[in-house]
Order: C-alpha cells, then sequence, then structure tokens
C-alpha cells in the first residue's frame, strides 16, 4: 500500500480547507481530487488541538493506493 497525507486546516472564517500550489479546496474536492488519482479516503488524523472545548484546528486526511 502507498498511503498519502493532506493537511486540512481551519479557516478564519470556520470552514476546513487543503491549500495546494496556492489554490483552495474543501475537503470535499480533496477526496475527489485524490480519487481521480486513484487514492481512497481512509480517515483522518488530528494534528492540532485549540482551546479548552478542544476545537480541531488541523487535520491530515488520509488517503491510501494498491501498489502494483
Amino acid at each position: 500500500m502507498r498511503y498519502k497525507y493532506l493537511r486540512v486546516k481551519i479557516s478564519l472564517t470556520g470552514y476546513f480547507h487543503y491549500k495546494k500550489d496556492g489554490t483552495e479546496m474543501s475537503p470535499r474536492e480533496a477526496i475527489e481530487h485524490m480519487a481521480s488519482m486513484g487514492y481512497r479516503y481512509v480517515g483522518n488524523v488530528p494534528v492540532r488541538i485549540m482551546g479548552s472545548h478542544g476545537i480541531m484546528a488541523e487535520y491530515d486526511m488520509i488517503f491510501e493506493k494498491e501498489l502494483q
């Protein structure tokens, strides 16, 4: 298996986004983009939590692809 990780961050408006080469994608757009390259979304890992309420500020989206 080959794995790829995309770092997703919360914006000032409260929405999550992934930035690549100056373009922003929503998490759904990132999943569709990676699927077009043969990757499958398998989950996420929290990277940064803020505040006393434990608000997730950043996470890594995990994708996998069969090696051929």
